[in-house]
C-alpha cells in the first residue's frame, strides 16, 4: 500500500464526494479535518483506507520547505539588522511549522533583499493564520513599552511605531479569524441540514420501493390468475373437441345401425314410441336441470370468497370428467356389443334390449353435456367480470395515490397560511393588550381625578349646615 501526502487525499477525498462512492456525509466531515490539518477518528481513518485502498499521512511538506530560512533569520538577529524580537517571533513561528502574518512576511522579504517568496501556509484555496503567541500579546503594554529581557542596543522609544502596527495587525487577523468561525458554523449548520435532507430522502426512497415491492407482488398474483384461467379455458378448448370426435363416432354408428333396421322394421317402431317417451322424459328433466341452475346463480352471487368458487367447479369439472371416461367405457363396450350382434342377426331380442340401453345411456350423456357446457359458460362470466373488477380497482388505487399528493401539496400550504395568521393574531394581540393598558391608566386616572374633585367638594357642602345650626 503506498502511502499518499496531504493535498493527494484530499483530491481522492473530492473525487470519491463528485463520483457518489460512499457516504457523502460523512466524506465531507472527514474531508474538513484533513484541510484543517486535524487528526482524524479511527474508525474514519480506517474508513477512508478503506475506501482509497491505501494509507495516507496528515502532515503537510510544504510547511518543511520554511525551514531553510531559519538560518538566514539567526544571521539577521546575530547582525541586528532590523528588530530582534520581531525577527525572535518570526523565527519561533517557524521553527514550530505554524504559518506567518502577511506583515511578517513583507518585513523579512524585506529585509532579507531576496528573490525568494514566502508565502503562509495554503491549504486547499484557503489561508489560515495562526493568532501569535500569547506571550508576546501579555508583554505589550498601553504605553509601548515592553518589559522582560530584550537584546543589546534595542530601544523601545524608537520601535514604538513597528509596536502599533503589530498591534493592528492582530486586532485585523483576530477579525479574519472570528469571520472564518461564523463562516465555519454557518458550514456545520448547513451540512447539518443536508444530513437530514439525506436521511429524508432515503425514508421516501425506502417508501418507493415499498410500493414498487407491493405492486409487483400483485401483478403476479393477477398473472397467476390469468395462467390458470387460460389453462381452464384450454381444457375446456380441449374436451369440445372430443365431444365432436364422439357425436361423429355416435352419427357413424347410427348409420350402421340405420342398414340393420330395415330388417327389424317391426321392433323399431315399438321402439319409437318408447322414444317419444324418454323424450318428454328429457324435457321435464330439462325443465327441472334449467330450475336448479337458477338456484345455483342466485347461491354462487351469495358467496363471498373466489377460491371456494373455483376450488368447487375444479372439482364439479374432476368428477365429471371421471363420468365422461367411464360413459366412454360403457360406448366402447356397447360398440364391441353392436359388432358382435352384426354377426348374430338371429338374436334380435336381445338387440332389442341393447338398443334401450344404448339409447337410455346416450340421453343421460346428452344431459351431462348440457350440463357442462350451462357450467363452463357461467365460470367464463364469472372469469370476465373479476377480471374487469380488478382493473378497475387498479384504476381508482392508481387515482387515489395521484389524490394523496395534491392533498399533501395542499395541506402543506394551509400550514403556512394558518401560521402567518397566528402571527398576525398575535401581533394583534400585543396591540389590543397595550390599548387595554393604556385605556385602563386614563380610567385610573380619571378616577383619581374624580375622587379629588369629591373630597374637595365635601368640605365645602358640610360648611352651609353648620351656619344654619347657628342661627
Amino acid at each position: 500500500m503506498k502511502q499518499l501526502t496531504l493535498t493527494e487525499t484530499i483530491q481522492k477525498v473530492e473525487s470519491l464526494i463528485d463520483t457518489g462512492n460512499g457516504d457523502a456525509g460523512r466524506l465531507y466531515h472527514i474531508l474538513e479535518y484533513l484541510k484543517s490539518s486535524r487528526p482524524l477518528y479511527r474508525s474514519d481513518q480506517v474508513y477512508l483506507e478503506s475506501k482509497l485502498n491505501s494509507s495516507f499521512s496528515i502532515d503537510d511538506d510544504s510547511v518543511k520547505k520554511e525551514n531553510a530560512l531559519l538560518p538566514k533569520i539567526q544571521e539577521l538577529i546575530d547582525s541586528g539588522n532590523g528588530d530582534p524580537g520581531r525577527l525572535q517571533h518570526i523565527y519561533d513561528t517557524l521553527e514550530s511549522n505554524k504559518s506567518l502574518y502577511h506583515s511578517d512576511v513583507s518585513y523579512l522579504e524585506s529585509k532579507l533583499n531576496s528573490d525568494t517568496q514566502i508565502k503562509p501556509v495554503e491549504e486547499k484555496k484557503e489561508i489560515v493564520f495562526s493568532p501569535p503567541p500569547k506571550e508576546i500579546v501579555s508583554n505589550i503594554e498601553p504605553n509601548n513599552e515592553i518589559r522582560g529581557s530584550m537584546p543589546k542596543g534595542w530601544n523601545p522609544k524608537n520601535n514604538s511605531n513597528e509596536l502599533t502596527e503589530i498591534n493592528a495587525d492582530i486586532k485585523n487577523e483576530e477579525a479574519k479569524i472570528e469571520q472564518q468561525e461564523k463562516i465555519s458554523d454557518e458550514i456545520n449548520h448547513q451540512r447539518s441540514k443536508l444530513t437530514q435532507l439525506i436521511s429524508h430522502r432515503k425514508e421516501y426512497e425506502q417508501k418507493i420501493t415499498n410500493e414498487k415491492s407491493s405492486l409487483e407482488s400483485q401483478i403476479k398474483d393477477e398473472r397467476l390468475r390469468i395462467e390458470t384461467q387460460t389453462k381452464l379455458s384450454q381444457e375446456i378448448i380441449s374436451q369440445k373437441e372430443e365431444l365432436s370426435k364422439v357425436k361423429k363416432e355416435r352419427e357413424q354408428i347410427i348409420k350402421k345401425i340405420d342398414v340393420e333396421k330395415t330388417k327389424i322394421t317391426r321392433d323399431l317402431n315399438e321402439q319409437k314410441k318408447q322414444l317419444v317417451q324418454a323424450q318428454l322424459d328429457q324435457e321435464e328433466i330439462e325443465k327441472q336441470v334449467q330450475k336448479e341452475q337458477m338456484l345455483l346463480t342466485q347461491m354462487a352471487e351469495e358467496q363471498k370468497s373466489r377460491l371456494a368458487e373455483q376450488a368447487r367447479i375444479a372439482h364439479d369439472i374432476k368428477l365429471r370428467q371421471a363420468e365422461f371416461e367411464k360413459t366412454k367405457k360403457d360406448y366402447k363396450d356397447i360398440v364391441s356389443q353392436v359388432n358382435q350382434e352384426k354377426a348374430k342377426f338371429t338374436e334380435s331380442e336381445k338387440l332389442k334390449k341393447i338398443l334401450k340401453k344404448q339409447e337410455a345411456e346416450l340421453i343421460s350423456a346428452k344431459e351431462e353435456r348440457l350440463n357442462l357446457i350451462n357450467t363452463i359458460s357461467k365460470e367464463k362470466e364469472l372469469i370476465s367480470k373479476k377480471t374487469q373488477e380488478e382493473k378497475d380497482k387498479l384504476k381508482s388505487q392508481i387515482k387515489l395515490n395521484t389524490q394523496l399528493k395534491k392533498e399533501e401539496k395542499l395541506f402543506e400550504s394551509l400550514k403556512k397560511k394558518r401560521d402567518k395568521i397566528e402571527q398576525q393574531i398575535k401581533i394583534k394581540n400585543q396591540k389590543l393588550k397595550s390599548e387595554q393598558e393604556k385605556i385602563k391608566k386614563q380610567i385610573d386616572d380619571k378616577n383619581k381625578k374624580l375622587k379629588s374633585i369629591e373630597k374637595k367638594l365635601k368640605p365645602s357642602k358640610k360648611s352651609p349646615d353648620k351656619k344654619t345650626a347657628k342661627k
